[in-house]
């Protein structure tokens, strides 16, 4: 996802946090599932000489065995990556990026695919999912926009109606894809799963008629997908510096179950200030649990954060457009941690505030080593967001959104131009 640029903000001393997290350990955790076998670290320093399937294909499977997940559970996760990356992703990876082709945003160093992890706070059960951008043949958004249509027609085909339907996207496709779209995104497409699931989605941009015609065209999509109570909702939290960046269909052809997902970007917010939009949307929202799980991962501050800003995710289901399904909040750590050790030395005390189960906190350590080719000290960008989501049954996950760093870390002068 790109975004802007960031400044760390001002930050809260170390007892501060210590009191703070340890105001929240009324969250109670399950019995503890087994722990998955620990994966042996990746090697450091790995260099990449292969193709871009071959190696979004290594990293994968490293992370499907870090977690866990059974062989046929792996194989549904790999057909799906292959069949996504079309002849595009058998070219070499190049050893410097080529900012004279098309540069994909889906991730933060611009490679062309990313990886998210889910974690049940109070279980540790997963879900693995990859996101990815077809490639377009010429440096253009028009011709990205024809590659990444075909991959959407392609992925129904593939997989049927049973499966994957198009009939909400259809509804919709014109608002997102216009002849004369702006920005560098058309659409990318995701594919969970875990041991009793898979899943597709598909991400569009509400910019792609400019900044200005944002919200009328996140209006227009929710009405015409029968979700205008959910519009409503929307609309009466969001304020002036709020404008939504990302737009979401579940591609199941359950229209009731299906989400359909509004992420809205919070310019120079608060995490108080993010906090009380939650509890607009729901009341239910815990305004200290969103502040607690922003405060760890902004090194101790509450914002607000002037440079990269936090996202919130709100999940609507025609079943019941009247609430969000679900809600997530997402924090940007690749801006404001300096490396990733600092970043997995926040998401573990995040750990011990929640209490995580031991079964979450393998997995975590698993992932990060599956995907890795150089130490966290090294640099930042192997984790990219972070984000806490809350279903209506108060249950809370979080998922680690991890970069391939096909191209390397990120710089050190502060300029971070995506991540998700």
């Amino acid at each position: 996802m790109a975004l802007l640029d960031h400044r760390k903000p001002d930050a809260w001393s170390y007892s501060q946090i210590y009191q703070f997290t340890h105001q929240c350990q009324h969250i109670t955790t399950a019995v503890r599932p087994p722990m998955p076998a620990a994966s042996a670290p990746a090697p450091m320093n790995q260099a990449i000489n292969g193709n871009y399937i071959g190696e979004a294909n290594r990293q994968l499977t490293r992370l499907s065995k870090a977690i866990g997940q059974d062989e046929v559970t792996r194989e549904k996760l790999l057909h799906a990556l292959e069949f996504s990356g079309g002849e595009w992703c058998h070219n070499v990876i190049p050893q410097k990026l080529d900012i004279s082709a098309w540069v994909s945003d889906v991730s933060n160093d611009h490679s062309p695919f990313e990886y998210s992890l889910a974690l049940s706070q109070q279980t540790g059960a997963s879900e693995l999912r990859f996101l990815v951008e077809a490639q377009p043949e010429e440096n253009s958004l028009a011709a990205l926009q024809e590659r990444t249509s075909r991959l959407t027609d392609d992925i129904a085909k593939e997989y049927g109606p049973t499966k994957v339907s198009l009939d909400r996207l259809n509804l919709v496709r014109d608002l997102f894809l216009p002849s004369d779209a702006e920005g560098r995104l058309a659409s990318w497409h995701s594919f969970a799963t875990s041991n009793t699931l898979e899943k597709w989605k598909i991400y569009l941009n509400p910019l792609a008629s400019g900044r200005q015609n944002a919200f009328k065209v996140t209006r227009e999509a929710l009405e015409r997908l029968g979700l205008v109570n959910s519009w409503k909702l929307l609309e009466s939290t969001m304020t002036g510096d709020d404008y939504p960046i990302y737009f979401s269909l579940g591609l199941s052809p359950n229209p009731e179950d299906a989400e359909v997902k509004v992420y809205v970007a919070h310019r120079c917010a608060s995490a108080t200030q993010i906090a009380r939009k939650h509890v607009k949307m729901d009341p239910n929202s815990s305004v200290h649990a969103i502040e607690l799980f922003y405060s760890i991962m902004a090194g101790g501050s509450l914002g607000p954060y002037s440079g990269k800003p936090g996202l919130s995710c709100f999940h609507f289901k025609n079943k019941d457009p009247s609430r969000p399904a679900a809600r997530t909040v997402l924090y940007p750590i690749d801006s404001y941690a300096a490396n990733d050790a600092e970043a997995r030395e926040r998401i573990e005390m995040y750990m011990d505030a929640i209490s995580a189960p031991q079964l979450y906190r393998e997995r975590y350590k698993n992932a990060i080593s599956a995907v890795q080719r150089r130490p966290l000290e090294a640099g930042r960008g192997i984790h990219s967001w972070v984000s806490m989501k809350e279903k209506l049954d108060g249950t809370r996950s979080n998922t680690f959104y991890l970069s391939a760093e096909l191209y390397g870390c990120l710089v050190d002068d502060g300029a971070s131009n995506g991540g998700r």
